[in-house]
């Protein structure tokens, strides 16, 4: 190499070595940061495991910007509940109305709650997210029995439950299906407090990818705290839940449940009795 080539190589080798440390640099602070801010403050507002926190500020951060998501209501009765694990065994109940609502009501409360999801809905893309946030699979067989001792197990522990009690995303939109009263005999049974939540301002029936990505208003709504019911007003009880969301949302009540529930209650009442 002539001392011309020379002279002409070593700025390329000050320029390559600067990129590698800038961007090694870059490396450690963005882990400092992780480390040193993102994670604290994904622990301040959920008591999980890490990879559980990490989501929890990224999905705050997130609904914030792509959202605009409110809470309202959230009194420090509300709070002392829903964010201290030591607080005793909670319901949390609200309406459903695209895929992304149950991160919404998780951002709400720093203890981490446990849903109902249908077994078939946790596979796929997300079905490791799920798994992840513990969901209790829903099989509409001889399967749930173990589900629902699961979620007694979590109650007696002083857990937290979120259900969906119409059984699904409400389609078609527009009106507050009849609510299935399993979360109101487990209320009974784990002495746990209902929270009455309603959220609105979510693009209607939007899967969960869709709702995640599509800008919106959301809000979510504390109605009420209430004591479990006694064990012979389970009905009665579950249709005051139902129209105190209805009433806030104000929409209809239907006199139907989903469509799918009304199929399954209708194969089971003409399935021979044993």
């Amino acid at each position: 190499m002539t001392a011309a080539d020379a002279a002409t190589a070593q700025p390329l080798i000050t320029v390559t070595s600067t990129a590698v440390m800038l961007a090694a640099l870059g490396w450690v602070l963005f882990w400092c940061g992780i480390w040193g801010w993102f994670l604290p403050a994904g622990r301040r507002r959920l008591d999980a495991d890490d990879a559980s926190a990490f989501f929890a500020q990224l999905g705050w951060l997130w609904t914030r910007r792509v959202h605009g998501y409110r809470i309202e209501g959230f009194t420090p009765e509300a709070r002392a509940l829903l964010d201290d694990p030591a607080s005793g065994p909670v319901i949390v109940v609200c309406n459903h109305a695209a895929g992304v609502d149950p991160i919404l009501v998780q951002l709400s409360m720093r203890r981490r709650l446990r849903w109902f999801m249908a077994a078939e809905q946790m596979v796929g893309a997300l079905g490791w997210f799920w798994r992840l946030q513990q969901v209790i699979p829903v099989h509409y067989d001889r399967r749930d029995t173990q589900s629902l001792l699961a979620a007694m197990t979590h109650l007696r522990a002083g857990g937290a439950l979120g259900v969906f009690p119409e059984g699904g995303i409400a389609r078609p939109h527009g009106q507050v299906y009849r609510f299935m009263p399993g979360f109101a005999s487990l209320a009974i049974k784990g002495k746990a407090h209902v929270v009455v939540l309603s959220l609105r301002g979510i693009p209607a029936n939007a899967g969960v990818m869709r709702s995640l990505l599509v800008p919106c208003t959301a809000t979510l709504r504390l109605l009420a705290i209430l004591d479990h019911p006694p064990a012979t007003e389970i009905d009665a009880f579950t249709e005051r839940v139902r129209a105190m969301i209805a009433a806030d949302l104000g929409l209809p009540l239907a006199d139907r449940h989903l469509d799918h529930i009304e199929a399954r209650l209708a194969q089971h009442a003409a399935a021979p009795s044993r």
